[in-house]
């Protein structure tokens, strides 16, 4: 049995769905058959988000309700923007890490996009490279310390340069260790979908 399908099956004895697919184009493909045309749909912070390129396909499809983040100017934009996204349809992120038995991990700075993956809007799809496929939570955990803490911290630290929203926040190991979450099960079966790329995406 592969790394994807032990990660699959675990998936759904945690009461999440996992979908294998081999590229981008497919993973976009998945995740707007899985998003209904009137859904409001908000998402995270996520490399993996913008490399497959579902964002800028949703936001060209001008009919679609999208929360964008990208677009709020101050502090309380983005606050109320968060309080939309927390009662949205569909909430879209990457993850930090996934283990083979099924557990998803991430580590957030601020939490919103943990506390959203965890609770919050009616439906959430994660998409995750085969990258991020680990053995088990201490390979998870150390995947975090190593991989992808530091390279979020760097980009975290660009970002604030050139934006006010972020810049009078000091980014350091704390702070951008600020919140981690380990999802072991979903009580509803149907809310939490997991799309597996089988490439290389995010850090």
């Amino acid at each position: 049995m592969s790394d994807v399908e032990k990660v699959l099956t675990n998936l759904s004895k945690r009461n999440m769905k996992g979908i294998a697919v081999q590229t981008k184009e497919e993973a976009v493909t998945k995740i707007l058959q899985l998003i209904p045309q009137d859904a409001s749909i908000g998402f995270g912070g996520s490399v993996t988000l913008e490399e497959i390129g579902i964002l800028n396909e949703l936001r060209n499809q001008k009919n679609r309700n999208l929360l964008d983040r990208t677009t709020v100017q101050s502090g309380e934009d983005r606050q109320s923007l968060y309080q939309k996204m927390f009662g949205c349809d569909v909430f879209l992120s990457g993850t930090n890490a996934i283990t083979e038995k099924g557990q998803l991990v991430n580590v957030d700075g601020i939490g919103n996009r943990i506390a959203m993956i965890t609770y919050g809007p009616k439906k959430v799809i994660i998409v995750v490279g085969k990258n991020k496929i680990v053995t088990d939570l201490d390979a998870a955990m150390h995947r975090l310390k190593t991989v992808a803490m530091p390279i979020n911290l760097k980009r975290v630290r660009e970002a604030a340069k050139q934006s006010t929203l972020f810049s009078s926040m000091e980014w350091n190991k704390e702070t951008i260790w600020g919140q981690i979450s380990i999802i072991e099960r979903q009580v509803d079966p149907d809310r939490i979908i997991v799309i597996i790329v089988d490439e290389d995406l995010g850090f």
